[in-house]
């Protein structure tokens, strides 16, 4: 090996957890090994997020904006759905609206079609906010495998209140899987 470069050597596809690099060490001045579950450890993060807002000002279900409009729809478009760029897993859906009111039903969707009616899918799981207060933060605990998504799926939130909420903002966390 020490007359080949390393451009010469045979690729590892799947290295094992336990495989070892080199790895220059820019403090210390000097050339180390390092593992690749050590390497992959120290990496970046491994979430993401969505936000949207929007005027909801209707009591039927509807598409919640991921991005920003004044209108709601009864409609997954273009304004309402998220293209997913890798596999991935919606952990929580944090809302927070500009009116007090009454229930609060959250739920997570994979629309197959752009204008796909909210009203006539089927969501993956629902939460409900029991009553919810102008203002305050909420917090809905998704992760589990049943809200997972493949690259190229595109992921919408419905909400269906007792109440108007007008003013709504939502952040949609993602974790890669």
């Amino acid at each position: 090996m020490a007359n080949k470069k390393i451009s010469e050597l045979t690729a590892l596809v799947t290295p094992a957890a336990t495989d070892v690099l080199a790895i220059v060490d820019v403090a210390g001045a000097e050339t180390k090994k390092i593992t690749v579950a050590n390497l992959t450890a120290g990496g970046g993060d491994d979430h993401f997020i969505f936000n949207g807002s929007g005027y909801i000002s209707v009591t039927t279900e509807v598409a919640i904006p991921i991005g920003a409009t004044t209108s709601d729809s009864a409609y997954f478009n273009y304004l309402s759905t998220a293209l997913i760029p890798i596999a991935c897993r919606v952990v929580s859906v944090t809302t927070q609206s500009q009116s007090s009111g009454g229930s609060t039903d959250f739920g997570v969707y994979k629309p197959t079609a752009y204008n796909q009616n909210v009203t006539t899918s089927t969501p993956l799981g629902t939460v409900t906010i029991a009553s919810h207060t102008s203002g305050t933060v909420y917090t809905s605990t998704f992760d589990s495998a049943t809200y997972d998504f493949a690259a190229g799926d595109r992921m919408g939130i419905g909400i269906e209140s007792t109440t108007n909420l007008n003013g709504t903002s939502i952040t949609i966390l993602l974790k890669k899987i």
